[in-house]
């Protein structure tokens, strides 16, 4: 059951850090704060 638990807990972990990843990234191509904002909210709300 830990083992499960663990699991589920890295899964979570990987997760956040490619969302991190990806928010990181439209950062970087944006030319604006605006345009970066647009992008990161059309991101979350998949």
């Amino acid at each position: 059951m830990e083992d499960e638990m663990n699991l589920g807990e890295l899964l979570k972990e990987i997760a956040e850090e490619n969302q991190t990843r990806k928010i990181l990234e439209i950062l970087d191509r944006c030319q604006t704060l605006e345009e970066a904002r647009e992008k990161v909210r059309a991101l979350l709300d998949k």
